[in-house]
This record gives C-alpha cells, sequence and structure tokens, in this order.
C-alpha cells in the first residue's frame, strides 16, 4: 500500500514510526519488492564478465538481503565539497539532488554508461573515491529524490516514503531483481539504472536511520491524525496490489492446476500424508456434485442460447414469468460464476483447485435454479383465468382470445402419471450425490487410511492421488505425479511415520 493510504488507517506502526529524513544523515535504503539493501563492499567488477562484455572495474555495488554496516550510505547535499561544512537540520525533500556516501569504503555512489553484469541495456552501479567524486566526476554521483505521489516540497521519511532514485545525467532508475550474481559478487543481487523511470519495480524506501540518538527530538513521535482518501481510490489501489502481487508467484509446485481444468476436476491438492496409518488428506471435492454442478452450466447456456435463438425466429417457447426466473434468478448466479473463474484465466500465478471453490458454490446455485426450472412443471402464483383453458373460441391451443399465452397446471399436462417419476428422479440425485461424498470420505477426512487398492478405486480422471505402497506402506505418487512423502530408511532404522504438509499460497 502506497504511504497515502496507510496513513488513512488508524493505529498504522509504518506512518508511527517513520522520521523525516535530514542531510548528513546515515541510512539504509531497502528495496520495496526484493527486500534488499543498497550494499558496497570493496570488491571490484571482473574485468570481462562470461559473455565477454568489459565493466568498468569499479567498486562493486549490490543488494544485500540482511542488515550490516555495508549497507550504511550518508546523504549529502548538493553542492556541498568539504564535509566539514556541515549545517544538520535541513530537510531532505522531493525533488532535490543528492549525493550517497558510502561510509564504510568512505566513496559515492556513481552510475555512467557503462553496461551492467546482466543487463546491457541497463547501466553499472558502482562507487568512487571522493577527489573524483568532487572533481570531474560529480555529476555522475548526483541523484534526484523523486518520492511516490508526493506532493512538491514534501519531505522524505523512513519506512512509510517510497522513494525513486533517479540519476542526474542519464536519467535511469536505481533498480535490482532477484537473479544473483555470481560468485565474484558472493550471490548478491545486481544493482544496475533502469532506463524505464515509470516502472513501479524502482521504487526504493529509507528504513532505518542509525545517525540519530535515541535521546533525540526527532524520535519523539506526535499523535497524527488519521488523514481521509476516497474509497473508490483506496479500492482501485488494493485491486492492483493484489492482482500483481498474485502474478509474482509464478513458482512450480506440484500439485498446482491450470483453470481449464477445476471444472472438470483433472488435479486436486494433497495436503497431508502419514506413512504408519496411511491416513492422508486429499483434496479433492465430491466428483459427482462437481461434474453434475459443471455439466449443467453447459445446460444453462444451452437454454439460454435456444431461447434466443426460438425468439429471433418468431416462437415463444417459455413463459414470460419462467423466462424472467431463468434469466434474473439463475442468470444472476450463473454471472456470479462467471465472475469467480474467469479472471483466473488473467492470472500468471501459480493455481490451485481451491481457486475455484467460489466458482464452485455459485455453480452448485446455478445446479439448483436450473433443477427446479427443469422439474418444476406447476407454476404458483399465476392469476387463475391465465390457467384456465379457454372453452370455444381459442385461435390455437396455446393462445386464449386474447392473444395471450396459456400456462396449463403441470396435473393438467402429466395426467395420471403423477409426480412419482419426478420425484424419482430427484432421489436417483441425491442417492448419487451422497454415494459419491461417502465413497471418498476417506480422502476428505483422512480417516481410515486407505490401500493402495483402495487408492486405486477412487482414481477418477486420472488424478495424482499419493498411493502407499503394499511392502512398506511409504506414500508414493501414481498418475504420473511427483513423490509427496519423505523416504523412509529400512535398512538399520526402525520404521517411524512420517508426515508432511503441502505448503501452498
Amino acid at each position: 500500500m502506497t504511504p497515502a493510504f496507510q496513513e488513512t488507517l488508524s493505529d498504522n506502526v509504518m506512518s508511527a514510526q517513520s522520521t523525516g529524513v535530514e542531510y548528513y544523515d546515515s541510512i539504509s535504503i531497502k528495496h520495496k519488492e526484493t527486500k534488499t539493501y543498497l550494499h558496497s563492499h570493496a570488491d571490484k567488477y571482473p574485468l570481462r564478465y562470461d559473455d565477454g562484455r568489459v565493466s568498468s572495474q569499479g567498486q562493486q555495488v549490490t543488494g544485500y538481503p540482511y542488515n550490516d554496516t555495508n549497507n550504511y550510505w550518508q546523504i549529502i547535499p548538493n553542492g556541498v565539497i568539504d564535509l566539514e561544512d556541515q549545517k544538520p537540520g535541513r530537510q531532505v525533500k522531493t525533488g532535490d539532488f543528492v549525493k550517497l556516501r558510502h561510509l564504510v569504503t568512505d566513496s559515492y555512489l556513481l552510475s555512467h554508461d557503462v553496461a551492467s553484469p546482466y543487463y546491457p541495456t541497463n547501466q553499472e552501479f558502482t562507487t568512487v573515491a571522493l577527489d573524483q567524486a568532487n572533481g570531474e566526476r560529480y555529476n555522475d554521483t548526483l541523484f534526484e529524490i523523486k518520492i511516490e505521489n508526493a506532493k512538491a516540497g514534501q519531505q522524505l521519511k523512513s519506512v512509510a516514503g517510497h522513494v525513486k532514485l533517479i540519476h542526474a545525467p542519464t536519467r535511469v532508475a536505481m533498480w535490482t531483481h532477484t537473479t544473483p550474481l555470481p560468485d565474484w559478487a558472493y550471490k548478491q543481487a545486481e544493482i544496475n539504472g533502469n532506463k524505464n523511470i515509470q516502472q513501479s519495480s524502482n521504487i526504493w524506501f529509507i528504513e532505518e536511520i542509525p545517525s540519530i540518538p535515541k535521546d533525540s527530538p526527532r524520535m519523539i513521535k506526535e499523535e497524527k491524525k488519521v488523514k481521509h482518501v476516497p474509497f473508490l481510490k483506496k479500492y482501485i489501489e488494493l485491486q492492483r496490489a493484489i492482482f500483481y502481487h498474485n502474478n509474482a508467484l509464478t513458482s512450480s509446485h506440484p500439485y498446482s492446476s491450470q483453470p481449464i481444468q477445476w471444472p472438470f476436476l483433472l488435479r486436486g491438492v494433497s495436503f497431508w500424508t502419514q506413512n504408519d496409518t496411511r491416513q492422508q488428506i486429499y483434496f479433492l471435492g465430491n466428483p459427482i456434485g462437481w461434474w453434475l454442478a459443471s455439466s449443467l452450466l453447459a445446460v444453462f447456456a444451452g437454454i439460454i442460447g435456444a431461447d434466443q435463438l426460438s425468439q429471433r425466429r418468431g416462437i415463444d417457447s417459455l413463459d414470460e414469468r419462467t423466462r424472467s426466473r431463468l434469466y434474473n434468478s439463475t442468470g444472476f448466479f450463473f454471472l456470479c460464476w462467471a465472475a469467480h473463474y474467469l479472471p483466473f484465466y488473467l492470472m500468471g500465478r501459480q493455481l490451485f483447485l481451491h481457486h475455484y471453490l467460489p466458482a464452485h458454490l455459485a455453480s452448485a446455485l446455478v445446479t439448483g435454479a436450473l433443477l427446479e426450472f427443469i422439474f418444476n412443471l406447476d407454476p404458483v402464483g399465476l392469476d387463475e383465468n391465465v390457467l384456465q383453458q379457454t372453452q370455444s373460441k381459442t385461435p390455437s391451443k396455446n393462445k386464449d382470445r386474447g392473444g395471450k399465452r396459456i400456462v396449463v397446471p403441470a396435473r393438467d399436462r402429466v395426467g395420471r402419471q403423477g409426480m412419482l417419476a419426478l420425484w424419482g428422479a430427484c432421489g436417483a440425485v441425491m442417492t448419487v450425490v451422497v454415494g459419491g461424498w461417502y465413497f471418498f470420505l476417506p480422502l476428505t477426512y483422512g480417516k481410515p487410511g486407505l490401500n493402495p487398492d483402495q487408492v486405486n478405486a477412487r482414481e477418477v480422471a486420472r488424478l495424482p492421488i499419493p498411493k502407499p505402497d503394499k511392502g512398506d506402506h511409504r506414500m508414493r505418487k501414481i498418475g504420473g505425479g511427483t513423490r509427496v512423502a519423505a523416504q523412509v530408511k529400512m535398512e538399520g532404522e526402525n520404521t517411524k511415520g512420517l508426515s508432511r504438509r503441502n505448503m501452498h499460497s
């Protein structure tokens, strides 16, 4: 969330802990996305990289994930040559041009027109000594402070302030990523200059200011008034943040699945297995109820399509009351299903079957409404004059003398057959659904344990359900899946029960 959003929250720890940054403060700078610190050490870049490109052989500037004294930088105002002429108390504001002095090596942060180790189109970041920083390389050590969504003259604050460091001469933004550098940089992150300064991953923040004494008046926090931001603006910001962070979860997982598989229940999720008792919890759902709900979604779409086609041809196949219930009630549930299901096709993150649960609930509501539409032959609440068949001057068997459609009561239509067949169909469907739930109950609740043959009997649509070996009770995968339980050493050791959770987002 942006600092402006956080200032609308009462008891906001981040806002309460923020401190205004002043010139000559020692600060640590942290990348918002990768959580790595801006870091430097005395080691130099190699003369040549693996692809043959040449570096400046300057001091390495890297990203380091842990707190360290090599992460401390002193922020120096533009125009200051002699550090003895310090005038503390001046605030650092958005739009200021500053220099960053690395305290441990007494060198100044610099970027120049040399390609970075991994990105030939991005600029290398390094440091130079004081004489060069105040001499011929002075401009190359200048960086603009650009606070996100800031007002003119707004002060930079620690923790709560999101900032971009823009190199003054070349207008590139300081940036990092997750791919570690080779051994010559101790597997630390690369820092380089990104030419796309609008990119959201260019954002950093000041995590701490270790140079401030604990008894300094700057450490006294005043109670801040909660600010107001329009609800719609906050809502849009949250949705963008949720969508972005979900797309960032791209790592692989043995039980991940694709949205196209969910309605057909082609892949479940193994949550827990225990070897000794052969128990396991495997998220599968009730296949009978699941497939019934998915198939009736297609039936509903077919009914709507057929009704629209018949109306265009002048054939009125449904009365207005039935059509209203079908479109408004069942149609609303169908739109709920689509709204909770279709957006997953736009996500690049790893996905699991449980992401379909809200949509599956909506599909169950569609199933109930559609079964009512199919089997409810006796409309309720219609006027008596509409339900009665005209006796003599009816233009057709489906129209009354006024041209209105006639609805005949269900008992008149089914005659002597009664409603027994309909109740029988309903009972059969319920029996199959309940039977499916009972059959897969050991996988849902983890009791009782199942032997390999019993697991095979419950393997539907080639689901990769963990299966115990007959000899040593070890859990293994069937259906081409990946082994999920730890191997049990059988020689020289007592077999112990192992359990393992498959964690996922």
